[in-house]
């Protein structure tokens, strides 16, 4: 009884979060009375939000570099690199950096001979490659002595560091810790020194992590299809490869590589720290003056040449894999920013979801699918959005089954305006959302700060306006722009037929 009650407080809640919440929450989502900006002389941008609950403080640290910002060669440098920040620097993570700089050179020397034989030859010495891997191999396990492994890993969670993080995606790399509020200081010396001093140690053996972590990737059913598709979709845009990148780019990737990227891109005028917690603002800024402030401004990275052109017909891509079969309708869209792009989000509100359109149509009504699902809009500098869905084929529905109810209910979104009282409902869901996300310091940490690097942390609060304001016709004069044949990559995955002796191609 007494739970039931309790179920019955949640649903109340939740019924005045969902139709109030929006006016609720104003007051909270005042950005502006909130966020405390500033900018060093190098062009570090500095940006900090008081909250005292708990004596700690979440450390955020973003740099403009991502899978896009690469080029045919060099794929997968970026994720690449951020497995080298953890492997020290000229300080951190060695004990003899003079020793250790002396067998690192030979190293090197050694693989420049390696990579020139293996690579850059169509019938090379295999004997030679031989006897260089091999005395590369007893330099390297010589050089073990000199290595402190995960020292930085270590400082922080000595220092009661939880949250230690990091990851790349398309265009924004990030490095996350979460501290106590007098750890602060102790981040600003080791960011700033991984800034400063970049040294990347273990090159050759990371490499080869990094590969494993992409052939594990190729293991999950499908993503060698999915790898496909989207290369098929992006004709131009560096949009076309994973983060992870292609093998044979990461084979050949030089050390030499590594410090060209990292001097173009991981420099201070390319980044932005965020903290959010238990903080004293003119403290942060003091020590970020003195910590950061030592960094001498890079060149401005300048941004992506290669956008996308018109499609101007249909593409369509079938695959096999030992995995469920699917479709996916990929359309392209502006990029972030475009006054089209939170039509986008709203869509996506009256599409997804157990009370969104596509499973109420396609999975409860017409039972043909399993699941359907639409999402995307604008990035950087392009933007996609998909329509998918997985038929259910346990009872003989097929992938073009579903692909064609996915058309219907496009087709509606074209012809007949979105009714007031479901425009609304997900206007609310949707605002309601964004702020409770912003209401862990985590999640307002990574906002602000990948926020900043793109339109800058005020389109945060801007672009909800803008959500607010789409109208039913916007939806349909959007829908009609983007959702159309010419401009629609489809993907059509079937479930590989299996025999005895393994998979059988179609």
């Amino acid at each position: 009884m007494l739970t039931r009650c309790r179920h019955t407080a949640y649903l109340v809640g939740a019924l005045v979060l969902f139709w109030a919440t929006p006016a609720v929450y104003a007051q909270e989502l005042n950005l502006e009375d909130q966020v405390i900006e500033h900018t060093l002389d190098n062009g570090l941008r500095i940006l900090m939000v008081e909250r005292h609950e708990v004596p700690r403080v979440v450390c955020h640290i973003y740099y403009r570099v991502g899978s896009v910002n690469e080029r045919p060669g060099i794929t997968g440098i970026s994720h690449f690199h951020e497995h080298m920040m953890f492997k020290g620097t000229r300080t951190i993570g060695v004990t003899d950096f003079a020793a250790d700089d002396a067998l690192n050179r030979q190293i090197d020397s050694l693989y420049h001979l390696i990579y020139r034989e293996k690579y850059w030859k169509r019938d090379g010495d295999q004997a030679k490659i031989k006897q260089w891997e091999a005395q590369a191999d007893s330099l390297m396990k010589y050089e073990k002595r000199y290595i402190i492994k995960d020292d930085l890993w270590e400082t922080y969670m000595k220092n009661g560091g939880t949250g230690l993080n990091a990851s790349t995606g398309q265009e924004i790399t990030g490095y996350y810790v979460t501290l106590p509020s007098n750890k602060v200081e102790l981040q600003m010396w080791l960011e700033s020194d991984r800034m400063l001093n970049p040294y990347f140690r273990e090159f050759y053996s990371e490499k080869e992590v990094v590969r494993e972590e992409r052939r594990l990737s190729e293991n999950s059913p499908g993503y060698f299809f999915r790898e496909q598709l989207n290369a098929t979709f992006w004709a131009a845009s560096p949009y076309a490869w994973s983060v992870v990148g292609w093998d044979a780019d990461l084979q050949k990737l030089t050390k030499q590589d590594m410090i060209e990227y990292n001097r173009r891109y991981y420099v201070p005028n390319n980044a932005v720290a965020v903290y959010v917690g238990d903080i004293n603002p003119q403290e942060i800024i003091a020590l970020a003056e003195k910590y950061f402030g030592r960094v001498p401004r890079g060149p401005d990275p300048e941004p992506v040449r290669t956008t996308e052109p018109k499609q101007y017909c249909e593409k369509r891509v079938y695959g096999e894999a030992e995995a469920p079969p699917s479709v996916t309708i990929m359309y392209h869209v502006p990029p972030a920013g475009h006054p089209d792009a939170e039509v986008f989000r709203v869509i996506s509100g009256l599409m997804n979801g157990t009370t969104g359109r596509l499973y109420k149509k396609l999975v409860k009504e017409k039972g043909i699918a399993v699941e359907a699902s639409a999402f995307g809009g604008g990035m950087m500098y392009d933007g996609q959005y998909s329509f998918s869905g997985r038929p259910k084929s346990e009872a003989g529905h097929t992938p073009e089954e579903v692909e064609q109810a996915l058309y219907e209910e496009i087709e509606l979104l074209k012809k007949e305006p979105v009714p007031e009282y479901e425009l609304q409902k997900v206007k609310n869901q949707t605002e309601a959302n964004f702020i409770q996300s912003l209401r862990s310091t985590y999640a307002l940490a990574a906002r602000l700060g990948r926020a900043e690097l793109g339109l800058g942390w005020r389109d945060l609060q801007k672009s909800l306006e803008r959500m607010k304001a789409v109208t039913a016709e916007d939806i349909m004069r959007v829908a009609s722009t983007y959702f159309v044949k010419d401009n629609r990559t489809v993907g059509i995955l079937y479930r590989a037929a299996r025999t005895p002796q393994g998979r059988r191609p179609r």
